[in-house]
């Protein structure tokens, strides 16, 4: 009996080993950020996919080609292309049917300068990110568990930002006027 535990226990912790290192795609390492936050990497959907189904639910993935109405007004207010430093962008739903922006990020500085850009507009000008990739659910369940999950917001909301309490990272961002942070 307690061999067949020992297994049990071995087991579990070499599939929980296997599924965090599916999320970082080519590389499993993490980039380091700020107040020891590791942030993680998926630089591909199918990683990002895996990452947000371990502490939230993406289901109905589509491609930025084939999404549909609620999808592309929320590809609206977020930066794209390589103007934007989106290298490719999905959707999938959350638990009851929210729409989540899926961001593959070829330059993380153009990103957030579009994000900048986004809130001079009068859009939100925030979004979750790892080291090399973005996620924008519409709920705030999904946005804690992520965040819960060591991503940051990246936010160029001046008022939010002026706001964070103490305890929480706030860390300048590479483009002024935008901080990363753990306060959601």
């Amino acid at each position: 009996m307690r061999l067949f535990k020992t297994l049990t226990v071995t087991t579990t912790a070499l599939l929980a080993l296997t599924a965090l290192t599916a999320c970082g795609g080519d590389s499993d390492e993490v980039a380091t950020g700020s107040g020891g936050k590791s942030l993680p990497k998926a630089n591909d959907v199918a990683s990002m996919e895996r990452f947000v189904n371990q502490y939230a639910v993406c289901k109905d993935l589509e491609t930025e080609a084939t999404a549909g109405g609620s999808a592309r007004e929320a590809f609206a207010d977020l930066p794209e292309g390589s103007k934007g430093g989106v290298k490719e962008r999905a959707f999938c739903e959350a638990e009851k049917g929210d729409p989540i922006v899926l961001m593959a990020v070829s330059d993380m500085k153009k990103f957030v300068a579009g994000l900048k850009a986004k809130k001079a507009e009068g859009k939100e000008g925030m979004a979750l990110v790892g080291a090399d990739f973005a996620v924008v659910p519409s709920e705030a369940e999904t946005s804690t568990a992520l965040k819960s999950a060591g991503l940051l917001i990246a936010s160029c909301d001046a008022d939010f930002n002026s706001k964070i309490p103490s305890g929480y990272i706030k860390r300048e961002g590479t483009v002024e006027g935008c901080i990363l942070t753990d306060y959601l």
